[in-house]
């Protein structure tokens, strides 16, 4: 009982401390905005660099981001901090005290409201963003964004609660978009709120250059991500130790977040885990390497690391889920694998390697049709152009 009262008073004293430093010093971060973003995180992820890509597109506009949450790793950090001014409220949110967050949330609210720069707040992935939003003086233009909707996903209350106080509602392809439309289909949601749904496609920064062949001498495979359920690693893993049972000259490799927990396993079906890798230079040298990188989602929206690998002639090799058949056209400049038994993905991408193992000519064509198809379609000019018009029309 003592031990429980101690802990909650460190907590008070923790919760007290980042909310005297957030009046102090971070609510004029927030009187000066024009926009004012809220994300959960700043750590390694796809959606993280997207948000990330966001801001970037905006540099010429006074840009305040708010982290509700905590981040894993500090991998995008320092990259927020230099192009926007960040406040980090989870470090009181976290406290859980109820007070001080009441207070917290009511002073929030009322600095925005009152800022006459901010023009426009704009939310994804976060819970807190939701909590505010009817809040906001409906003068703010109030966005937010989606990059994919799991079955059953747990965010449909939300999604249709806040379907009347948000101006435009972004998701980043035609497959996400359906989706949106089947909740609100479901839930009965006016037809009206139907016009206020955009499509801005995720972009990379791609420099030109000639397109070279692949080793394919040297075959190696790759998954690139975090270690988490949708993202179905284990798959991966099953498809490493059958293949190299057979062709032991093929490496496989790993890299991402999440993973040392699973490190036996990694290690036991002779996948090389070069760990997470922070550096994109150093990614883009990995990518270099690759013959295919190997997608095994559940869902999806689009995957970053497709782009990215896409952009260096790396064959993509996944799961046909969420908007991923929309840029990829089997046999051209990729492989589908159709979703469903977990044993039967596993023999569908081992048959579709092995069936391009035999031949180099075939590897080729698609490994350069991919290069073609991304450094054509996922130049970040596009996006970000599309983002600045849709959040400053002038």
């Amino acid at each position: 009982m003592v031990k429980s009262k101690i802990k909650n008073l460190v907590y008070f004293l923790y919760a007290l401390f980042y909310f005297v430093f957030f009046i102090l010093f971070d609510l004029k971060k927030i009187k000066k905005a024009d926009i004012i973003f809220f994300f959960p995180y700043y750590h390694t992820g796809g959606a993280e660099r997207v948000h990330l890509n966001i801001v970037k597109a905006l540099c010429n506009k006074n840009i305040c981001v708010i982290f509700t949450n905590n981040s894993a790793t500090k991998n995008f950090r320092t990259q927020f901090y230099e192009h926007s001014n960040c406040i980090e409220i989870n470090k009181i949110l976290n406290k859980k005290n109820i007070f001080i967050n009441a207070i917290l949330k009511k002073i929030l609210v009322r600095s925005i409201n009152k800022a006459e720069s901010v023009e426009t707040i704009f939310g994804c992935n976060t819970h807190y963003f939701y909590e505010i939003l009817s809040k906001i003086n409906t003068s703010i233009t109030r966005i937010d964004l989606f990059h994919a909707f799991s079955h059953s996903d747990s965010r449909e209350t939300e999604v249709v609660e806040s379907v009347c106080y948000i101006d435009k509602r972004i998701v980043i392809n035609n497959s996400t978009k359906k989706d949106l439309l089947k909740i609100y289909n479901k839930y009965h949601v006016s037809s009206r709120f139907f016009n206020n749904v955009y499509i801005i496609q995720n972009g990379i920064d791609i420099i030109s250059q000639r397109f070279a062949i692949k080793d394919f001498q040297k075959i190696k495979l790759a998954f690139v991500g975090r270690w988490s359920e949708e993202k179905r690693p284990e798959i991966f893993i099953e498809i490493a130790k059958q293949i190299i049972s057979r062709h032991d000259s093929i490496e496989f490799i790993m890299v991402g977040t999440g993973m040392k927990s699973n490190i036996g396993n990694i290690n036991d079906a002779g996948v090389n885990f070069l760990g997470e890798i922070t550096n994109y230079n150093e990614l883009e040298e990995v990518y270099n390497q690759l013959t295919f990188i190997l997608i095994t989602s559940e869902y999806e929206g689009f995957p970053m690391v497709i782009m990215e690998a896409m952009a260096k002639g790396v064959i993509p090799i996944t799961t046909n889920v969420g908007g991923i058949s929309e840029h990829i056209i089997n046999n051209q400049n990729g492989i589908l694998v159709s979703d469903g038994d977990k044993e039967k993905i596993v023999s569908d991408f081992i048959n579709s390697i092995e069936k391009l193992l035999l031949s180099k000519e075939q590897m080729n064509v698609l490994s350069k049709n991919a290069y073609q198809y991304a450094h054509l379609n996922f130049q970040i000019k596009n996006f970000n152009d599309s983002y600045f018009k849709l959040l400053f029309k002038e």
